[in-house]
């Protein structure tokens, strides 16, 4: 079987790619799980009372490294911030710069740019900057090992994180990037199909005999590399040639594609994505299977050719490091942090126990690794 392929990226840049583009549990009652969707149902109600409770900062409570950015960031005026494939509106960008007026006293003009994938989005960046031409955006989020691929090409400013008081835990110095949110993949159901307390609670449940046929997925290696952080990697390849080779999943064109082939009752069980906000909105038939999944970080980097580097320096601080920057970062941007509570990510985390993570320096090196070998399996399969 043959992964699916970005087109136009080179060895490295699919090597990484491929990291990333990608336990038992006790049995948990029914009554948990209906909590569980219900605290999905009011997750936005949630970041919003979140929001609306965080006081405005002052002067004094900035670092002095941010506010000595601010004058210079006011002046230079915009930020495009790449949003990868999603649609996003002249709305979020209108709540995003009221939230900076808000907390830091200054207007900036946001603009949300969405385009390719990041993978393929990320080579048109690095053939402009080696063209040695102005960047469409000031500030890229994506995960540590596509960030790397701009940054080996020189294409990230060396931010010095640090000098604004940023985490230190939340600085990815190999790549110049701060943490700003994360995504999962997890494993959920849909609920017209199944009961709560028919579900898998463990991945040996969910490997056996019983779910053949009923579970989809994609055929990337980015789907399944993170489960390495929890399972190692050789465990994680049992797992996959099991889904593949015994269980005979189903195989979905994207991962955004397993939502709608769940929804739909296609599928009773997906694997490798987490539900979507508007799922949540909409109330839509998915819940999340018992099963403690990896967490993937997404990293926040300024572009070297960007003309509004410190602007962009100070947006992608007041998203990683303010509550009213991470509070908007969920609810406009749907780039959650599983400890924020009102998430989904937070929910499933408290439904699954906690969830896999690991630090930058494990995804640019074990992580690429796990995915390396991963894509390798799927050939093969």
């Amino acid at each position: 079987m043959q992964p699916l392929a970005v087109e136009g990226l080179p060895s490295k840049a699919m090597a990484l790619h491929g990291a990333l583009v990608g336990f038992d549990i006790k049995e948990r009652t029914i009554m948990t799980i209906h909590r569980l969707k219900l605290s999905l149902a009011s997750a936005s109600i949630l970041i919003l009372a979140s929001l609306a409770g965080t006081p405005a900062l002052s002067q004094s409570d900035l670092p002095d490294g941010v506010s000595a950015l601010l004058d210079a960031a006011e002046a230079e005026g915009t930020v495009s911030i790449f949003v990868s494939s999603d649609a996003r509106t002249a709305e979020d960008e209108a709540r995003l710069e009221d939230g900076i007026l808000n907390d830091l006293g200054i207007g900036i003009d946001i603009r949300l740019v969405s385009g390719a994938p990041d993978p393929v989005y990320i080579q048109q960046l690095v053939q402009q900057h080696n063209a040695g031409v102005e960047v469409p955006v000031d500030l890229f989020v994506t995960v540590p090992t596509l960030l790397g691929i701009l940054n080996d090409a020189g294409a990230i400013a060396a931010t010095d994180w640090v000098a604004l008081d940023a985490k230190h835990d939340e600085i990815a110095q190999q790549v110049h990037g701060l943490f700003v949110a994360e995504f999962a993949r997890p494993i959920f159901y849909n609920t017209d199909l199944l009961d709560p307390d028919d579900v898998p609670t463990s991945l040996d449940e969910l490997l056996s005999e019983e779910w053949t046929g009923k579970i989809v997925t994609a055929a990337l290696p980015d789907v399944f590399s993170p489960w390495a952080m929890g399972l190692g990697q050789e465990a994680t390849l049992d797992m996959v040639e099991t889904l593949f080779s015994d269980l005979r999943v189903g195989i979905a064109p994207a991962p955004t594609a397993i939502r709608t082939l769940v929804e739909s009752g296609e599928y009773p069980i997906g694997f490798g994505i987490r539900i979507s906000a508007d799922q949540v909105a909409n109330n839509s038939p998915v819940a999340y299977v018992p099963i403690k999944a990896p967490l993937v970080p997404r990293f926040a980097g300024v572009l070297e050719h960007s003309n509004h580097k410190n602007a962009a320096t100070v947006v992608a601080w007041w998203l990683s490091q303010t509550e009213g920057g991470q509070a908007l970062s969920a609810e406009v941007l749907d780039w959650p942090r599983h400890t924020m509570p009102g998430t989904d990510l937070y929910e499933m985390s408290v439904l699954t126990d906690g969830v896999y993570s690991a630090p930058a320096g494990w995804w640019m090196n074990e992580g690429v690794e796990a995915g390396n070998a991963i894509a390798r399996l799927l050939q093969d399969l």
